[in-house]
């Protein structure tokens, strides 16, 4: 049996911009509290969050990573989450897993562009939000500046919890406003009487009876005042900030405090699932409960070189016990977890049972994914709402260095695809290349890297080649005799064809038109078959070709030298006659295109997509000073436009795109693409 129960539980997550400390802040929480007996540090590789190679070598979180302590009675789990842009799943799976959000932002540089992106995603998730000023030891710190920032930012309710004592290196401790307020000491920045008046005429401003009584001058006790913050947390109309230190250890058992007596647990926040057999997906509350059924989520998996798959659940009602049944109720398919682990950074402390608040880990039940449902009922008809995720948008081809290792490839890329669901592999059916996409180049080389030293395997990438397709714009008839004596049986055939074009979409469609037996019905197969390999070979660039009609309607034979290889083999150069003919042309894919950015690049956005033939389709003013452009854009011109974008908003922008059909490539660009093809073609015989 747990020792705590659902009420005693809080599950937080830590989130911010790269570089706002929030993994050095986990670090010194988990030391303040006792749950460990050296506080670990980013910088020398000792942290308790970075424990992957690649994170500890390039000092920043690439995954999300579990750990736990106890304050004040209190079951606290926290999730250190990524803070760059570049690996944004797994601040994405933290946020589905937790009631809280502990948003770090640096006192010294503000909010970085990832902080707005959480804190917008905590918001819509109904998550109680808190944010911490880090490093406010550093030079230069304003702590009126930051806070003020933090205000035009995220929203005025946004109110001091707390103050600082000194600011910068001269920074000492904190007040706490709620309990101390009657006096200023040296050093404050701002007053403790003023940001009292700021936190408590928030926390009234939604509650009459504490409004009326604060009116009326009555100073409300502050176990009433914290019973009201926690409160209007949950409804989401007040975000505490409060500041910290965590080379001094100073304002961490404050924090630690607010979040045990103020923090959502559980049962504040409501999680949200569907109805399996219902086509609608209608919205479902599950409620949380020790004793109800069980019910929980995968979030995170890892393929832990010595234990297997690992699977972290987060569980939502009911309760796991080791030696209990879980099924994947995806697939149907069952598995005894044997052991249950609780997470502390690398360690796992296994444990007998866990309750639903609780966040866990199971090994070995390959077939759970990210997003699964799990429940210790086979038909149990609830399933919890997927994650979300964004689409990644910057693709890779790769090859093997070794031939060794092209077959290990897909199935390692596989593996890697499991574990991060904003990285994908498949193979391009048309230019037959293995393609990687992931959310930039940053995130792709950490993952080259990650596959290197796990699984020793190396591999070369490139941009990927266009999928463009060719079709025609007139009509045309050509043939070809297939002539061939060498001794012995011959090869003869003779194909007439006519070419026409179709609507766009339709594909390819043959008509056979032969008449008297002028070329044997055996034969008319292998003539439709060896124009179907040249559609899929190409003619003038060497991509698929779609949407034309081709019509037999005359040939030859020869009774003994004809045969299925040598009507293929005229059927194919007839086709590239007849296709060369009839006003050929390319087709390039093209994309809708969103870019969000802050307000003051949006001329430069425009202007640079003005040069990618970019079709500006409309625009959006959101929150935070961001604006979105609309665009419809030629995959050609967008394939490393993560680069540039990053470039123009010093990586403060964001897009996503999708895939919104093919337009007629201009006449000078087809050029090029043919030119380079004929080129690389030189010397290549043909049938």
């Amino acid at each position: 049996m747990t020792t705590y129960h659902l009420a005693d539980i809080r599950n937080i997550a830590l989130v911010g911009h790269g570089a706002s400390g929030k993994t050095s802040l986990a670090d010194a929480l988990l030391f303040v509290a006792g749950a460990t007996s050296r506080k670990g540090s980013v910088d020398d590789g000792s942290s308790l969050g970075d424990i992957d190679e690649e994170e500890k070598r390039r000092h920043f979180s690439i995954d999300c990573h579990l750990s736990h302590c106890v304050w004040n009675n209190k079951q606290l789990h926290f999730i250190d989450a990524p803070g760059y842009p570049d690996f944004i799943g797994g601040a994405l799976a933290a946020l589905a897993a937790v009631e809280n959000v502990i948003l770090a932002v640096s006192a010294t540089d503000g909010p970085g562009l990832n902080s707005r992106r959480l804190f917008l995603e905590a918001t819509k998730l109904g998550l109680g939000r808190i944010i911490v000023l880090t490093k406010m030891d550093g030079e230069h710190v304003d702590y009126n500046a930051a806070l003020a920032k933090i205000r035009q930012t995220f929203g005025t309710m946004c109110v001091p919890y707390n103050v600082p004592i000194g600011q910068g290196p001269d920074f000492r401790g904190v007040v706490n406003v709620i309990d101390s307020h009657d006096h200023t000491p040296e050093g404050c920045p701002l007053a403790p009487p003023e940001a009292y008046k700021m936190l408590v005429e928030q926390i009234v401003e939604s509650r009459e009876d504490l409004m009326e009584r604060y009116l009326e001058g009555e100073e409300i006790d502050p176990e009433t005042l914290r019973d009201a913050l926690h409160d209007e947390i949950a409804q989401g109309v007040i975000v505490p900030v409060l500041c910290v230190c965590v080379k001094k250890d100073l304002g961490l058992s404050e924090l630690l405090d607010l979040v045990a007596r103020c923090g959502l647990n559980p049962g504040d926040v409501k999680h949200h699932g569907f109805r399996a057999e219902d086509a609608t997906h209608t919205d479902l509350e599950i409620e949380p409960s020790e004793d109800g059924e069980l019910v929980a989520q995968v979030f995170k998996t890892v393929n832990d070189p010595f234990m297997g798959k690992l699977s972290y659940l987060r569980i939502l009602s009911g309760r796991i016990t080791k030696d209990g049944t879980l099924y994947n109720l995806r697939t149907g398919k069952s598995a005894k977890p044997g052991h249950l682990f609780m997470i502390q950074g690398g360690q796992k402390e296994e444990v007998a049972e866990a309750i639903a608040g609780d966040m866990v880990a199971v090994a070995k039940f390959d077939d759970l994914h990210v997003s699964d449902t799990v429940s210790s009922t086979p038909n149990l008809p609830l399933r919890v709402n997927p994650i979300a995720f964004p689409p990644p948008m910057v693709p890779r081809a790769v090859e093997a260095k070794t031939r060794e290792d092209e077959t290990k490839l897909s199935a390692s890329f596989a593996k890697i695809a499991d574990e991060d669901p904003t990285f994908q592999v498949k193979r391009d059916p048309q230019t037959h290349e293995l393609v990687i996409s992931g959310m930039s180049e940053l995130h792709l080389e950490v993952l080259q890297n990650r596959l290197k030293h796990r699984y020793k395997l190396e591999f070369l990438t490139h941009v990927p080649q266009v999928p463009y397709l060719e079709t025609i714009a007139g009509s045309s008839e050509a043939q070809h005799r297939h002539k061939k004596q060498t001794g012995g049986r011959g090869q003869f055939a003779e194909v007439h064809i006519k070419l026409r074009p179709l609507p766009r979409g339709e594909g390819f469609r043959f008509i056979d038109a032969i008449k008297g037996g002028v070329i044997p019905n055996q034969y008319i197969p292998a003539v439709e078959k060896g124009i179907r390999e040249q559609l899929e070979a190409g003619v003038i660039s060497g991509n698929q070709v779609v949407d034309v009609e081709v019509e037999l309607f005359f040939g030859n034979y020869h009774d003994v030298d004809s045969s299925e290889q040598a009507f293929k083999t005229a059927a194919r150069n007839a086709f590239r006659k007849a296709f060369e003919a009839a006003q050929p042309f390319l087709l390039e894919p093209t994309v809708v295109l969103h870019v969000v950015v802050p307000s003051d690049y949006f001329g430069a956005i425009t202007a640079d997509l003005s040069t990618r033939r970019g079709q500006i389709t409309g625009m959006e003013s959101l929150d935070g000073n961001q604006q979105m452009i609309n665009a419809i854009v030629p995959l050609a011109e967008v394939l490393t436009y993560s680069t540039q974008l990053k470039s123009i908003t010093g990586g403060q922008g964001t897009y996503t795109l999708e895939l919104h059909g093919y337009d007629q490539v201009p006449a000078n660009l087809q050029h090029k693409i043919v030119e380079k093809y004929q080129k690389s073609r030189a010397g290549i015989e043909e049938d």
